[in-house]
């Protein structure tokens, strides 16, 4: 890991994906043309990532799909499956839509530069020329490049209210990594550590594991969001939308 490939794919993959998302802020103007956008984003992602079974079918005449195929045990999983759903909605005027769709921009864009910058099969196995590790790191692109386009593409806006919506996130991926550990437990299949529940992502640092990372991360989004509302008209800040929410509460 951070060899030469290592590195050299970092900054060609984050050079392409910047280039790629300013030709669509100032070339894709529509609403049709900018979920067209998202939608290639979001299948390519789900298609690289279970490209590794057509390529090894291909070459050797048999495939094994592992754990990661058929459940989602980490959280680029998740915000890959999110990604589809939202890319495939067609109602976007709704709160439901804003929860997962702010969540996403803020956790899958985490989630996805730290799936390339530490990926653990590029560490178990540092070279490009495995189409399973390859794969792996650019699958991881196309779904940074779709959630940051989520902002650039205006299909969310930044503000404090995101922190619920990163929280909503953040419970989704409590409540599978508890099925998907239940589930292999019951049927005693070992510990597939979904989510990291179980263990924390580094052995080395057992106090960063998925609690104290989820508290980090609210609040940084809860700081950043809320020194970006500084710029905003004093009536339209979070506090000022709060205390007119309860002064409402007050009158009922």
């Amino acid at each position: 890991m951070f060899n030469l490939t290592h590195i050299l794919y970092m900054v060609i993959s984050a050079v392409i994906t910047a280039g790629l998302l300013v030709l669509c802020r100032y070339f894709v103007k529509t609403d049709k043309g900018k979920a067209r956008v998202l939608k290639a984003s979001a299948i390519s992602t789900v298609l690289l990532h279970y490209s590794s079974l057509w390529v090894d079918y291909i070459s050797t005449g048999s495939a094994e799909v592992n754990s990661v195929m058929l459940f989602a045990v980490y959280p680029c999983n998740i915000c890959m499956w999110i990604l589809l759903a939202l890319s495939l909605c067609k109602k976007r005027d709704n709160v439901f839509y804003a929860l997962f769709a702010e969540g996403l921009f803020w956790v899958g864009t985490v989630c996805g530069f730290i799936g390339i910058f530490i990926n653990e099969n590029y560490g178990n196995n540092p070279t490009l020329a495995d189409w399973d590790i390859l794969k792996g790191l650019l699958s991881h692109s196309t779904m940074i490049f779709g959630t940051i386009y989520l902002l650039v593409g205006k299909f969310v806006k930044i503000r404090v209210f995101n922190v619920l919506s990163v929280v909503c996130v953040l419970l989704l991926f409590i409540v599978d990594g508890l099925f998907v550990n239940t589930l292999f437990k019951a049927c005693d299949l070992g510990s597939p550590n979904s989510m990291y529940l179980q263990e924390a992502p580094f052995p080395a640092m057992p106090w960063l594991n998925t609690w104290t990372i989820g508290v980090v991360a609210v609040v940084i989004v809860f700081s950043v969001t809320a020194l970006c509302e500084l710029s905003l008209p004093k009536e339209e800040r979070w506090y000022t939308k709060l205390k007119k929410l309860k002064n409402k509460g007050k009158e009922k």
